[in-house]
């Protein structure tokens, strides 16, 4: 839509009137067709990408510089936001340029990609970085080759400076889940035990904050979302002590489904007194024979890293694990056939079941600092 409206004259009225109709576009079906109904007109671009959806597609793979990363010379500044749509994959670059010797700088805030506060730093930090390698004035420049940005509980500043990424001497914290909608610290029992839902295609389970191109309000009260009945939701006991997480998240579930192609949504949450959700990281995964490990009795292992984090959870805050299905339209729905999502007509509901147990041991863990 921006692309397509970016010429026409008073372009900026032109793409926010494009952009507010946009939404009620997005659960018409197919999604190849998409550009027609939001644009007037077919997009040739935007249809030469939807004909090619696998990652490992020769069109793709042509597009792809990772592996020219390394051999980058210059000096590299790379600036970015905790909630921001490419930070995983600005971090594989920092870490293949570390990787290859060199000393690329890491500044990360909380910001989306399009936060006023992102494009400030990006512009005072850019432009000391280049006097420092263009004029040899350095005096701008930040000592650290990492400074992040702690979100959460304030205490004592919000920036860190770190030796590297991700950050060394963190110990993995493995939350497991447990009856009753419990996030546990203690692995689980013998004693079978899962936790069902139903995902609708037809009615998908809806995005609510997190990272997005445009949006500058991602850390939004989860509880419309949790309230929903294909949301499961397993969260600790209020903490006796602060707990700072910085650096990586995954997750480990085992998933029983009635149909072989499915997507695994997981989000951790910062709960407050007030039992009010805040998303702190998430991520989506799409399952299909093939891409996850399937155990004997059937169920799926499903594992998978979420956005890392630099946060701090305070005492007596709880912490929240969700699992879903979707986050539309931030993500496509899953059509429950197998087939492309890009060109499906046809939607499927898939019964999910989030096994909990010593064989099926589903857990979130975090990156934790050591305790003050």
């Amino acid at each position: 839509v921006l692309v397509a409206e970016q010429e026409r004259r008073f372009a900026p009225l032109a793409m926010a009137r494009a952009l507010r109709r946009l939404p009620a576009l997005l659960t018409d079906v197919p999604l190849a067709e998409l550009d027609e109904r939001a644009t007037g007109g077919e997009v040739d671009w935007f249809r030469e990408a939807m004909q090619h959806s696998a990652r490992d597609d020769a069109y793709w793979v042509a597009r792809d510089f990772t592996a020219g990363v390394a051999k980058v010379t210059a000096p590299v500044q790379l600036i970015g936001g905790w909630y921001d749509i490419f930070l995983p994959w600005m971090l594989e670059d920092f870490g293949a340029l570390r990787d290859a010797g060199h000393e690329p700088q890491l500044i990360i805030g909380p910001w989306t990609h399009t936060d006023p506060g992102l494009v400030a730093t990006g512009t005072r930090d850019g432009i000391a970085w280049l006097r420092a390698h263009l004029l040899g004035d350095g005096r701008l420049v930040r000592e650290s080759n990492v400074r992040v940005f702690v979100t959460g509980e304030a205490v004592d500043g919000r920036w860190r400076n770190l030796d590297s990424w991700p950050p060394p001497g963190t110990t993995p914290q493995r939350l497991w889940l447990a009856d009753d909608g419990r996030l546990s610290e203690v692995e689980p029992g013998s004693a079978p035990g899962g936790d069902r839902y139903r995902y609708d295609p037809t009615d998908p389970t809806p995005s609510l904050g997190g990272p997005v191109l445009l949006s500058r309000a991602p850390v939004v009260d989860n509880r419309p979302l949790e309230a929903r009945d294909d949301v499961l939701t397993y969260t600790t006991e209020p903490l006796p002590h602060a707990l700072e997480a910085i650096g990586p998240v995954s997750v480990e579930l085992f998933i029983r489904a009635s149909e072989p192609y499915f997507d695994v949504f997981a989000r951790v949450c910062d709960v407050d007194a007030a039992g009010t959700s805040w998303n702190v990281c998430d991520a989506l995964d799409r399952v299909a024979p093939g891409r996850f490990e399937q155990l004997a009795d059937g169920s799926w292992r499903v594992t998978f890293a979420l956005w890392p984090i630099a946060h701090r959870f305070a005492a007596g805050r709880r912490i929240r694990l969700q699992v879903s299905s979707g986050a539309h339209p931030r993500y496509a729905r899953n059509p429950g056939t197998g087939d492309d999502p890009n060109v499906a007509t046809r939607l499927v509901a898939v019964e999910l079941e989030v096994l909990r147990d010593a064989e099926h041991p589903s857990a979130v863990t975090l990156s934790t600092q050591p305790r003050e």
